[in-house]
C-alpha cells in the first residue's frame, strides 16, 4: 500500500507542476552522473551564461571545480562568456576565469587553433541555441566540430532544447554561395533542430571538412518533446546575448531578426523591447499599424507605440507598433514570412521606398548572407507578390523535414 501512496504522490506532484519539471539538459545528466563520462579528461569548454544546470548553477564553475577532470580552458562565443557585449563586437582579449584561460572564438580567430587545443584530450559545447540559423552559436560549433577532426580530438555536444520547438521548420535553406559566419549550414532559416541534432547532421553530411575523422558524442536531454516550446520546458531563460533578455525576444528575433538588418527600420533594438517593435522616420504610427496587422494576417495583436532606441549610431525616436505575442505560439501559423509582406507593403510609401533604393550594397548583401536567399531585394522591390517565394521555401522545408529524420534524438 505504502509504494502506492509514494506513487500518487509523485503523480501529484508532476501534475501540479507540469510534465516541463521533468525536461533536463545534457549538462543536468552529466551533473548527475557526476561526470563519469568525462573521468581523467583533461577538458576545453566552449560555454557562456547559458550553459547553467536547470537549477541555476554554472557549467564553467562546475567543471572547474570538478575532481573527476581537469579544466584546461574556456572558449567564449560571440557576446562573450558572460553574453554581455553587443552583437558584432570583436574581442581577441584573453580573460581568466577562476584561474582558467579564455579564449575568445569572435575576433581575429573564430576556430580554436592547434596552440587553443594543447593539453586538451576532449573539447566539450555545451551553450543554448535561439533556434535561427544566422545565430552564430551553430557556426562557432561546426568550427570547432573541423578543428577538432583536424586535431583528432572528441568533440561533445551538451544538448539543449530548441525554444522554438522541435516542429516548427520555416523559411529557404540556405544558398550554400552565401556561407558565411551567420549561415554556415544549408537548413532553413528556423530549422527545428536541436544543436546536438544539427551536429550529428553536420557530420554525417560531412558540411565541415574532415568530418569523418571525428569522434562526435552527444549527451542528450530527458523529456524534452517535439511539440515544447521553451515557456513549456520549465527551464528558467538566461540571456545569451544583450538584445535577447527573455524567451520573448527569441520569438521576435525569429520574426524580425532579418528586417533589422536592412537599417531603414527599428525592431526595438537599443529600446526595452528587442525584437518586439517596428518602427520607422518615413511613416507614421498608423501607417505601420495598418501594414503590419496586414503583413501578419491579423493574427497578431499590434498597438501604435511611438519610442525612443539608442545604438552606437545615436538615440532616435520612431514611430511605429509593438506587437504581443500570443501564449500558445502555436497559433502563428508562420514566424518567418510577415515581415517580408510587411517590407513589401511599406514599399509602396514613397519616402520608404527612396530610402530602400538608396541601400548601399553592402547592406543589401548584408541582407541576404542573414536570409540566405541571393536575389531577395530584388524580389522585394519589384513588389509582384511574394507568395510563389513563400511556396518554394515550403516546399524545400517538406524535403528538409524528411532528410534530418536520421540525425534527429528526440
Amino acid at each position: 500500500m505504502t509504494k502506492y501512496i509514494h506513487f500518487a504522490i509523485i503523480c501529484l506532484i508532476l501534475i501540479s507542476t507540469g510534465v516541463n519539471a521533468q525536461v533536463s539538459t545534457g549538462l543536468d545528466r552529466l551533473v548527475a552522473e557526476h561526470f563519469a563520462q568525462l573521468k581523467g579528461k583533461h577538458l576545453g569548454l566552449i560555454t557562456n551564461e547559458t550553459g547553467r544546470t536547470r537549477d541555476g548553477k554554472f557549467g564553467a564553475d562546475l567543471f572547474a571545480k570538478s575532481k573527476t577532470l581537469k579544466l584546461v580552458a574556456l572558449f567564449a562565443p560571440e557576446h562573450g562568456l558572460m553574453g554581455a557585449r553587443q552583437a558584432g563586437v570583436n574581442s581577441d582579449t584573453l580573460e581568466r576565469f577562476d584561474g582558467v584561460p579564455v579564449y575568445s572564438l569572435y575576433g581575429t580567430t573564430r576556430k580554436p587553433t592547434r596552440k587553443m587545443l594543447n593539453g586538451i584530450d576532449a573539447l566539450v559545447f555545451d551553450i543554448q541555441d535561439v533556434g535561427v540559423r544566422p545565430y552564430t552559436f551553430l557556426s562557432t560549433m561546426i568550427l570547432a566540430m573541423e578543428a577538432t577532426a583536424e586535431n583528432k580530438i572528441p568533440f561533445y555536444v551538451l544538448d539543449r532544447p530548441n525554444p522554438l520547438s522541435g516542429e516548427r521548420i520555416e523559411g529557404n535553406i540556405l544558398d550554400t554561395t552565401l556561407k558565411s559566419f551567420v549561415g554556415m549550414l544549408p537548413v532553413p532559416y528556423l530549422h527545428g533542430m536541436t544543436l546536438g541534432e544539427l551536429a550529428r547532421m553536420a557530420k554525417a553530411k560531412a558540411w565541415f571538412r574532415h568530418a569523418d575523422k571525428l569522434k562526435l558524442i552527444v549527451i542528450p536531454m530527458t523529456g524534452w518533446k517535439r511539440s515544447m516550446y521553451w515557456s513549456e520546458t520549465g527551464l528558467t531563460w538566461t540571456a545569451p546575448s544583450p538584445n535577447v533578455p527573455h524567451f520573448e525576444n527569441a520569438v521576435g528575433l525569429a520574426m524580425l531578426g532579418a528586417t533589422g538588418e536592412l537599417g531603414i527600420l527599428s525592431v526595438g533594438i537599443g529600446s526595452d523591447m528587442p525584437f518586439l517593435r517596428i518602427g520607422s522616420t518615413l511613416m507614421n504610427s498608423n501607417e505601420i499599424l495598418r501594414m503590419s496587422d496586414s503583413a501578419y494576417l491579423h493574427t497578431l495583436p499590434f498597438a501604435t507605440d511611438d519610442f525612443t532606441a539608442t545604438t552606437s549610431a545615436g538615440t532616435k525616436t520612431y514611430h511605429g507598433v509593438r506587437m504581443s505575442l500570443p501564449s500558445d505560439l502555436k497559433n502563428i501559423k508562420s514566424l518567418y514570412e510577415g515581415q517580408f509582406r510587411m517590407i513589401e507593403q511599406m514599399l509602396h510609401d514613397t519616402a520608404f521606398r527612396a530610402a530602400f533604393d538608396a541601400m548601399p550594397y553592402s547592406v543589401n548583401f548584408m541582407f541576404e548572407k542573414v536570409t540566405g536567399e541571393r536575389g531577395l531585394v530584388d524580389s522585394l522591390r519589384r513588389c509582384v507578390g511574394l507568395d510563389p517565394i513563400f511556396e518554394r521555401w515550403r516546399k524545400d522545408d517538406d524535403k528538409f523535414r524528411v532528410e534530418r529524420k536520421k540525425s534527429l534524438l528526440y
